[in-house]
């Protein structure tokens, strides 16, 4: 599908979540919240970040880093906001990290991106007061994908040099994957970015075949525990099926949480991110921290 279709849908995405969020509007008064600092300082509105956390949080808190979705081409930042300020309420101090989408650049730059802001993360954890020796990383459907991409990258030198990207050096401890999109070679609705996702410029490079098929990531990576959520109404649940089952295979420490049918609502793609208050989500909440405190 041509770039325009990638930017139609793009229009459906952002529509869709300008309307949920202008009906989220939430009391922040609880919240300390530093907005639009900047990782890389060329001005692009894909490379900023925000802090948040609660006034009196002490300088040794748990981080969690947070990438959005939005399938690599919608969104920025913002889309996550609501599912950020519950992090930041169980006393994390949450980062949350914005990316260059496609189709104006590729899968490789968003991971270089993604990349660059852990690197600069590391390098001014003093001045952000960032305890990354206490640290978890979060990403929902497409930030899923790209969370995957930064923890195999970060914990393995044959990767980076496969990549060609620098690692950051934070030891993350654990990892929540919600409704990951695995794949990037679609056979669904999303098949509009499955000629977008690289250019020329990774033909026949190393790297090409992970960013084609992101699976094979785990046979090189080293990857902390990680903990997957979806449900049977995520339009993508296949994938996080399919990455529970490779995870398995490959022995790789985690947790599925799968949902059924919801009862009183539907249990849509990404719904705990969506809808943090939904009961479903808060059962999301409450089983994705325990699982992170059991290795911070």
């Amino acid at each position: 599908m041509s770039k325009l279709g990638v930017l139609l849908w793009r229009h459906i995405f952002e529509t869709g979540d300008a309307k949920r969020l202008a009906k989220q509007v939430q009391d922040l008064s609880d919240l300390h919240i530093v907005r639009d600092l900047s990782y890389l300082n060329d001005g692009g509105q894909g490379h900023l970040f925000d802090i948040y956390e609660l006034p009196d949080l002490s300088a040794d808190a748990s981080v969690l880093i947070n990438i959005h979705g939005g399938g690599l081409f919608a969104s920025y930042k913002e889309v996550n906001v609501n599912f950020n300020y519950e992090w930041a309420r169980l006393g994390y101090r949450v980062v949350s990290l914005s990316y260059r989408r496609i189709p104006e650049t590729t899968l490789w730059h968003q991971i270089d991106d993604c990349m660059a802001a852990l690197r600069y993360l590391k390098a001014h954890a003093a001045e952000y007061h960032l305890n990354l020796d206490r640290c978890v990383l979060t990403g929902d459907s497409a930030g899923a994908l790209l969370s995957l991409f930064a923890l195999s990258i970060n914990g393995s030198k044959k990767l980076q040099e496969t990549f060609g990207i620098e690692g950051a050096g934070i030891p993350f401890r654990a990892a929540g994957f919600v409704s990951i999109m695995l794949d990037t070679q679609r056979r669904d609705l999303m098949c509009a970015i499955n000629n977008v996702v690289t250019d020329k410029s990774d033909r026949g490079r190393p790297h090409e075949k992970y960013l084609l098929d992101p699976a094979r990531l785990l046979g090189d990576a080293i990857l902390p525990p990680l903990f997957l959520v979806s449900s049977a109404e995520d339009l993508i649940g296949k994938d996080t099926l399919k990455f529970d089952r490779l995870l398995t295979e490959k022995g790789f420490a985690h947790t599925l949480l799968s949902f059924p049918k919801g009862r009183e609502r539907k249990l849509v793609h990404v719904f705990s991110v969506m809808y943090p208050m939904y009961p479903e989500s808060r059962e999301v909440f409450t089983k994705m921290d325990a699982f992170f405190k059991e290795v911070l």
